[in-house]
């Protein structure tokens, strides 16, 4: 029996580094912008990505994502990037701006991961299932070769909620030698096969064979209540 066809390929990459990641300092919604070292990484994740054939490209609106996501896009013209605020990190609350170091119970005006894990869900039912519907009901003789591959470009703590929980509902599984241990790192690179049937696949967590510089090993911007 021939393999089932890949429909979708999502390429979900964060975005670079931030004088903020490289300081401890926590985020959240916080409209913060690339450094020089970010705009590097992002520059080497469009090496990486150039000869992807993008169909469709989001990214979320805070400008650290939307930059990452407009320097891989130079290598490809003529796809849009579409800005959603549903992309955007947690919001923390009272912690943002706040140094990771001494960080105890999270502030009662920090989002509830439950809305968060909702927020992310919804986008993903939202604005990926639909797009794979989209390529199920087209023409197989007027459409283009499969499979439709889209470049997200979020955060470290939504990218890695979002996973987790497709990998904890059953939506998505792992394929074979593929860990995912927590750590997102800045311009990294996730990608997830979508399948006729439904079927998601993780194929690669987390990449960053791409990048030759030195990565902030602490995300601030995660926390797990």
């Amino acid at each position: 029996m021939a393999a089932a066809a890949v429909l979708a390929r999502i390429y979900i990459v964060r975005h670079g580094e931030t004088d903020e990641n490289r300081l401890g300092i926590m985020q959240g919604q916080l409209d913060t912008k690339l450094n020089a070292a970010g705009i590097e990484q992002a520059r080497l994740a469009a090496g990486a990505l150039e000869t992807v054939p993008f169909e469709r490209a989001f990214s979320s609106d805070l400008n650290r994502a939307a930059k990452t996501a407009e320097i891989i896009l130079q290598k490809h013209p003529g796809v849009p990037l579409e800005k959603h605020d549903a992309l955007r990190e947690r919001h923390l609350g009272d912690w943002q701006g706040q140094k990771l170091e001494g960080r105890g119970t999270a502030p009662s005006n920090a989002e509830q991961l439950s809305d968060f894990s909702l927020r992310a869900a919804r986008w993903w039912n939202n604005t990926i299932l639909t797009y794979v519907e989209s390529l199920i009901m087209q023409d197989p003789m007027h459409r283009k070769s499969l499979p439709g591959n889209v470049l997200v470009v979020s955060h470290g703590g939504y990218i890695s909620r979002l996973i987790a929980n497709l990998l904890g509902s059953g939506k998505l599984k792992c394929a074979e030698g593929v860990v995912v241990n927590g750590k997102c790192w800045n311009t990294s690179i996730s990608v997830i096969d979508i399948f006729g049937s439904g079927e998601a696949v993780l194929v690669s967590y987390s990449d960053t064979t791409h990048l030759k510089v030195d990565l902030v090993q602490t995300n601030a911007d995660v926390i797990d209540r």
